[in-house]
C-alpha cells in the first residue's frame, strides 16, 4: 500500500502540482509584464531611478538564470534564506504597500528596489530550471494568458495582489526543492524530443533562436508597448513545436526534416529581411521561427551555442538599426544589407559531413534575398505630439494662492501653470505643496493623496464647481476640509490650518459678505450679470469693487489664455479669451495671442466677438475682416458681410491696394445675388462687363443676371368684376 501511494505521489500528484505551478507563474509572469507596462507609462524615466531598476532587473535576472542552468541543485543555505526574504517581502507588500505600483515606486523605492531584485534572482532560478515537463506546463500558461487577452484586453488587475502571488508561486518553488525525487521520478520528468538529439538539427535552433531574438527587440524599439499578438504567437508556436518534437515517427525522416528545416529559415530570413513590410506578416515570422525553436531544440545545449547565440543576435540588431539610421545611397545599402547571408548560413557552412553544393546555394539564395528585398522599417514615424490637455478655467485670482510665500509643485491641475507630467517624486515635493486634480489617472492621484496624507504632507486640491455637477469625486475627497470660492472649491488635509483664503484685495466688510451672497453659487454668465448690474444700479462703493472683481475675473481668465498659447494649444487659448472678454475688454497683449491662435485655427462662430474686438486695432484690421467676411456669408448674416466687406473696401482704398479692391467687386457682386438684390447688381455687373469685354467671369454673371430676372417674373391676370347673381 505504501509503495502504491508512492508511486501515486510521484506519478500523480507530485507531477499535478508542478504542472499546476509553472503553468500559474508562466500565467501571471505574463500578466504582470502585461500591467506593468502600462502603470510604467505613468513613471518619470528621465532621472537615473528608472535605468538603474531595468538594470538590476536584467542584471539578477540573469545571474539567477545562468547560476541554475549550470548548476544541479540550490545550496540549502541559499534557499532558506531566500524563502525568508520572499516571506518579509510579502508581509510588507500586504501590510505596508500600495494598492497602485506607481505610489510605492515614487515612496518607497529603496524597498521596491530590494522586492524587484530579489523576485527577478528567483525568477531567474526558476527559469534556469525550466525544461521538458516544466518547459511544456510554463510555455501554456503564457499561452493561455494571451488567449485570455484576447476577449479581456483591460486586465483591471491590481500590481499588488499579482506581485503578492508570484511571490507566494516563487516560494512554492523554493520549498518544492527540497523535496527529493526518485530516480523513477527523474525519469518521469524528463521528455527527450527525437530530433533534439540529431546533431545535424543543432544549427536550426541556433539560427532561428537568433533572428527570434533579434526581430523582439527591433520590434520593441520601433513599436513599444504590449505586444499581445507577439506573445500569443511565440507561446502558442513553442509549445506545439515541442510537442511535434516528440512524435515518435518524425526521427525517421531525417532528410525530409533537414530540407523543411532549411526551407522554412529561408522563408523567416525573407521575412525578416523585408522589415518595411513587418506590419503585415510579423505574425507568420513569429510562428515561424518560435515553431523552429520549439521543435529543433537539443535535449543538451551548450554553454557557448547561448554565447554564439547573443554574438549574432547582436549582429541582426546593429545591422539592422545601422541600416535604418545611416542615410546612404539605395544600391550601397541593399549591398550591406548582404551581410545578413553570413549570420545565417555559418553554421551550416561548418558542418564538414554535409555535401558543399546545397551549403553554397543556401548561401546564394540567402544573399539574393538581402540584396534585393531588403529595406528598413517605415513602423516609426515622426507623427506630431498631441496631448489632452485640461480645461477647466477658474477665476483663482481671487484667492490668495499667488500672494502666498509657498512653493508650488502642480500635476494635473486645472489652474494655468505647468504641471509636472507624472506623479511628483517624495524629493520633488520637499518643503513645498503640491497641487493636485483629480481630471486624469483618479485611482492614482487618490492614492497619492492617502500616501501624502498617512505623511503630513502639504497639498491642496482645485475643483470647478458647476451646477451640472456640483460635488465631483466626492466620495474620495470626503475627508479632506473645504474651502468654498466663487466657482471653484479648494481642498485640502485637516492638518493643514486654512492654507488659502480670499485675496487681499476684496472688502472685508459688509460688502464682502454682499458679494458672497450673489457670486458664491453663480454660473459665469450669472456672474457676469450681477457684476454689471451692480456697477449700473448700486453706489459708488459698490461699483468700485465691482469693477475690481470683473478685473480678477479677467485676470484669471487672459492667464488661462497666455499659459495654453505658450504651450500651444491655441484652441483653448481662444475659448479662454473668448470667456476673458465678457468682464474686460482685451488688452494689446491678449489680442496679439488672439491674432496668433486664430491663424492656426479653423475660425468658429463662437470667436467672432473675438474677430470684432480685433478688428478695432488697426494692425489687425485686414485679417479680422478677412476672416469675418466668408463667416458672415456662410452664416447667411447678409447685413454684416455687406458692412464687413465695404469696411474691407474702404481699407484698400486707403492704403492704394486697387488690385485687392477690385477683386472685392466679385465678393460684393456674389452677396448681391444670394440676397437676390438684382437692382443693386446689375449695374456694377454691366460697367464691369463694358469695361472688360474680354472677361469670361463678368460675361457669365451677366447672362446669370438675365435669367434669374427673366425667371423671376410673374405674369399676374387680374379677376374681372362681375355681378352677383340673385337666384
Amino acid at each position: 500500500m505504501e509503495s502504491q501511494w508512492k508511486r501515486f505521489w510521484e506519478t500523480g500528484l507530485f507531477p499535478f502540482l508542478e504542472f499546476a505551478l509553472s503553468l500559474s507563474l508562466g500565467y501571471f509572469l505574463s500578466l504582470l509584464f502585461f500591467i506593468a507596462s502600462s502603470e510604467l507609462n505613468l513613471v518619470d524615466t528621465s532621472d537615473s531611478a528608472f535605468p538603474i531598476l531595468q538594470g538590476l532587473l536584467i542584471l539578477f535576472f540573469g545571474i539567477g538564470f545562468i547560476f541554475r542552468k549550470y548548476s544541479q541543485a540550490i545550496p540549502v543555505p541559499l534557499t532558506v534564506a531566500l524563502i525568508f526574504a520572499l516571506a518579509l517581502e510579502i508581509f510588507w507588500f500586504q501590510r505596508q504597500g500600495s494598492s497602485d505600483f506607481l505610489i510605492d515606486y515614487i515612496f518607497s523605492f529603496e524597498l521596491i528596489l530590494v522586492g524587484a531584485v530579489l523576485c527577478a534572482f528567483v525568477t531567474g532560478l526558476y527559469c534556469g530550471s525550466i525544461k521538458d515537463y516544466r518547459f511544456l506546463s510554463f510555455a501554456l500558461g503564457i499561452t493561455l494568458f494571451t488567449f485570455h487577452s484576447l476577449f479581456d484586453p483591460t486586465h483591471n488587475s491590481s500590481l499588488k495582489s499579482i506581485l503578492i502571488i508570484i511571490f507566494l508561486l516563487l516560494e512554492s518553488y523554493l520549498l518544492s526543492t527540497f523535496l527529493n525525487k526518485s530516480a523513477f521520478s527523474l525519469r518521469f520528468y524528463k521528455i527527450r524530443s527525437k530530433i533534439g538529439k540529431h546533431p545535424l538539427f543543432a544549427p536550426f535552433y541556433r539560427s532561428a533562436l537568433s533572428l527570434l531574438l533579434a526581430y523582439c527587440t527591433l520590434h520593441l524599439y520601433f513599436q513599444p508597448g504590449p505586444k499581445i499578438p507577439l506573445i500569443l504567437s511565440i507561446s502558442f508556436a513553442v509549445f506545439f513545436g515541442r510537442i511535434l518534437s516528440l512524435v515518435t515517427g518524425i526521427k525517421k525522416e531525417t532528410k525530409a526534416i533537414y530540407l523543411i528545416g532549411r526551407i522554412m529559415l529561408v522563408v523567416s530570413f525573407f521575412f525578416f529581411i523585408y522589415q518595411s513590410y513587418w506590419n503585415y506578416f510579423y505574425i507568420a515570422l513569429c510562428i515561424i521561427l518560435a515553431g523552429m525553436v520549439g521543435f529543433f531544440k537539443p535535449n543538451e545545449t551548450k554553454q557557448k551555442e547561448y554565447v554564439f547565440v547573443a554574438m549574432e543576435t547582436s549582429a541582426y540588431v546593429v545591422i539592422s538599426l545601422l541600416l535604418y539610421h545611416w542615410n546612404i545611397m539605395v544600391s550601397i545599402r541593399s549591398i550591406v544589407a548582404i551581410l545578413f547571408a553570413p549570420i545565417l548560413t555559418y553554421p551550416y557552412l561548418l558542418q564538414k559531413h554535409i555535401v558543399r553544393y546545397p551549403q553554397l546555394i543556401m548561401l546564394l539564395i540567402s544573399s539574393l534575398t538581402a540584396f534585393i528585398f531588403f529595406y528598413p522599417p517605415s513602423i516609426r514615424t515622426n507623427v506630431p505630439f498631441s496631448k489632452k490637455e485640461i480645461y477647466d478655467p477658474i477665476p483663482y485670482q481671487i484667492s490668495n494662492l499667488e500672494e502666498s510665500a509657498n512653493a508650488y509643485v502642480y500635476y494635473g491641475s486645472i489652474l494655468p501653470f505647468k504641471s509636472n507630467p507624472f506623479l511628483p517624486k517624495k524629493a520633488e515635493i520637499k518643503d513645498k505643496t503640491v497641487i493636485l486634480g483629480l481630471k486624469n489617472h483618479q485611482s492614482q492621484v487618490i492614492s497619492y493623496i492617502e500616501r501624502l496624507s498617512k505623511e503630513k504632507h502639504q497639498f491642496l486640491i482645485f475643483i470647478a464647481r458647476k451646477k451640472t455637477n456640483v460635488s465631483p469625486h466626492i466620495s474620495a475627497l470626503s475627508l479632506l476640509r473645504r474651502t468654498n470660492f466663487w466657482g471653484f472649491d479648494v481642498y485640502y488635509p485637516p492638518y493643514m490650518a486654512d492654507p488659502i483664503q480670499f485675496t487681499s484685495q476684496l472688502p472685508k466688510d459688509w460688502k464682502f459678505k454682499y458679494f458672497q451672497e450673489r457670486l458664491e453659487n453663480a454660473s459665469l454668465d450669472e456672474s457676469r450679470a450681477v457684476l454689471d448690474s451692480i456697477i449700473k444700479f448700486s453706489g459708488v462703493d459698490l461699483r468700485k469693487d465691482s469693477l475690481l472683481i470683473k478685473h480678477l475675473y479677467y485676470a484669471s481668465y487672459a492667464s488661462y489664455a497666455k499659459y495654453y498659447y505658450e504651450i500651444g494649444q491655441n484652441k483653448l487659448a481662444l475659448d479662454a479669451i473668448a470667456i476673458a472678454r465678457k468682464f474686460e475688454p482685451p488688452d494689446k497683449d491678449l489680442l496679439k495671442i488672439a491674432f496668433n491662435s486664430l491663424k492656426y485655427t479653423t475660425p468658429e462662430p463662437d470667436f467672432i466677438p473675438i474677430l470684432e474686438d480685433l478688428s478695432n486695432e488697426i494692425e489687425f484690421q485686414e485679417f479680422a475682416w478677412n476672416t469675418l467676411l466668408p463667416m458672415f456669408e456662410s452664416l447667411g448674416d447678409w447685413n454684416n458681410a455687406l458692412k464687413t466687406m465695404e469696411q474691407l473696401e474702404k481699407f484698400y482704398k486707403f492704403h492704394n491696394l486697387q488690385l485687392l479692391s477690385s477683386e472685392l467687386e466679385l465678393v460684393k457682386v456674389r452677396l448681391y445675388l444670394n440676397q437676390e438684390n438684382w437692382k443693386d447688381a446689375e449695374p456694377l455687373i454691366l460697367t464691369r462687363a463694358k469695361e472688360n469685354p474680354q472677361s469670361v467671369i463678368w460675361d457669365r454673371l451677366k447672362n446669370e443676371v438675365a435669367e434669374k430676372k427673366e425667371s423671376s417674373k410673374r405674369i399676374y391676370a387680374r379677376p374681372e368684376q362681375r355681378e352677383a347673381r340673385i337666384q
